[in-house]
Parts: C-alpha cells; structure tokens; sequence
C-alpha cells in the first residue's frame, strides 16, 4: 500500500484564458482526479485574482498541488518572476513548485550553463524558504539539465532541506537516463513526480506550448517503456507521500481520454492506503 495521491496537470487544455483552466478543472474532475499542477502561465491568466482562482477550484472540487517555471536564462523570468509569482501561490496553499532549466536543444550544457542554473536554483530556494515553498529540479530534453551528470551537478551543489528533486519519467529516459536508477538514486529528495510513458529513447518535439517544447511521442500510463512499478516500489520503500502527476503532453485521444486512461493505470499498479 502506498501514500501518495494522484494528481493530473492542466495545462495541456491551454493557458491562454480562464475558459481553458474551467474545461480542464471540469473533464480531471469528472474522470476521478481531485488534486492538479499547473504552470506559472495560469497565474498570468487570473492577473493575481487569487480569490477568483480559489472560487474556480473550490466549484469544481480541484485542489492545486503545485506550478510549474521554466527558466529562459533571463534572471527577471527565472528568479524575480518566482518572487512576484509566490505570493499566489502562497495563499492557494502550495508547497511545491517544479523548476525547468535553460532550453539548449541537442547537446549537453556548457559548465557556465551550469553554473547559471545553480546559481538560480539556489536563488530561489532562498526566496521561497520563507514562503514555506520547495522548488524541484526537474530535468527536461533539450534543457541545460537534461542528462544525469547535469542532474548530479545541481544536486551535489544544492541544499537538500531547501531544493529537492521533481524526476520526470518520460524526460529521464529522453535524456539518457534510466528514470529507475535516477529516482532510485535521489528518492529521498523526491518531493514531486511527473509520470507519462513514452515510446523510443528520444522525444519527438512537435512544437511550443505555454513557453516549453511538446513532444508527440510521449504516451499515457503503460503505453510506453517505463518500468512504472519500479519507480511506484522505490517510492514507496523511501516513504514518499506527496503526488504522483499524471501529464501527456499531446493526447492522440484527446485530453480527458489520456487523463482517464493514465488514472486507471495508477489505480490499477499503486495501491493507496
């Protein structure tokens, strides 16, 4: 029996208006969902309305579990955007946020790439702190932290009572990486999970959404080659309690179809308490 509760995220149904956000509330609600991630764009969307924010999900019965950032090497995005952002999401009860390195499409990061990222991560760990905030790293293809020495790299160089680890599946193994041993390896600073599937061993990038790459090749629950009861066992033996987040970034289905069929994979291989 595990702890962890299932989450979905929402951005997929758009981020470019309050219709989109109520569609998604609607359709991982109906299917059975009840907590959600979301990315920083939404709080553009309610242009600090966090009551209104509130009102949506307390309507829909969804509960935010998290925001998701992405780093675009300009310190006003990466770092003073977190500052302007946390008090959002502070009052909607996050204590979680995933954090995307540098894009840098088909090679490994320079060592000044590195260090920029570090410098910003650890930025804003010291920023969130006092918000009761922890960022996770989160490794994403084509990013300036994509493969494992990149993963090992902040990591090393991070405190883990302040900045601890969000391991995306499908990403891990569109890195290179072996998301089993990776998560294995961190799962004591495992704090978020990313969970989707995926087919081949490098993500197929079919355009930008919400400011990040979208891959075509990544797949629901068991759809894929990802040892997912691995990960669920490692998980569970380091006593993780927090969410497993179900995401696809482009449905062949359609967006409440993917939701629907990822949660009854969860349901079938993790068993809660």
């Amino acid at each position: 029996m595990g702890k962890a509760k299932f989450a979905y995220t929402v951005w997929q149904w758009g981020t470019q208006d309050k219709g989109q956000f109520v569609q998604a509330l609607k359709d991982i609600t109906e299917v059975g969902y009840k907590y959600f991630e979301s990315v920083k764009a939404a709080i553009n969307i309610f242009e600090r309305d966090v009551a209104g924010f509130k009102a949506l999900c307390a309507e829909y019965n969804a509960e935010p579990i998290g925001f998701y950032f992405h780093f675009n090497g300009e310190w006003d995005n990466d770092v003073e955007d977190v500052r302007r952002k946390l008090p959002f999401m502070a009052e909607c009860g996050i204590n979680r946020m995933n954090v995307q390195a540098t894009g840098a499409k088909g090679r490994p990061a320079t060592k000044e790439e590195l260090e920029y990222d570090l410098k910003a991560i650890n930025a804003i760990a010291g920023i969130t702190k006092e918000y009761g905030v922890v960022p996770c790293l989160h490794p994403h293809y084509n990013t300036t932290v994509m493969y494992e020495n990149e993963i090992d790299f902040i990591m090393r160089n991070t405190d883990p009572e302040l900045v601890a680890f969000g391991p995306d599946t499908a990403h891990l193994v569109a890195g290179k990486c072996d998301p089993v041993k990776v998560i294995e390896k961190y799962a004591g600073r495992v704090k978020f999970v990313h969970l989707k599937d995926i087919t081949g061993t490098e993500a197929e990038a079919t355009g930008m959404q919400a400011g990040v790459e979208v891959y075509s090749n990544f797949r629901e629950l068991g759809e894929g080659r990802v040892d997912f009861p691995a990960i669920f066992r490692i998980l569970y033996n380091a006593g993780y309690d927090g969410f497993l987040t179900a995401e696809l970034d482009r449905s062949r289905f359609g967006n409440k179809e993917s939701a629907m069929m990822s949660l009854k994979y969860l349901k079938e291989h993790y068993k809660q308490d």
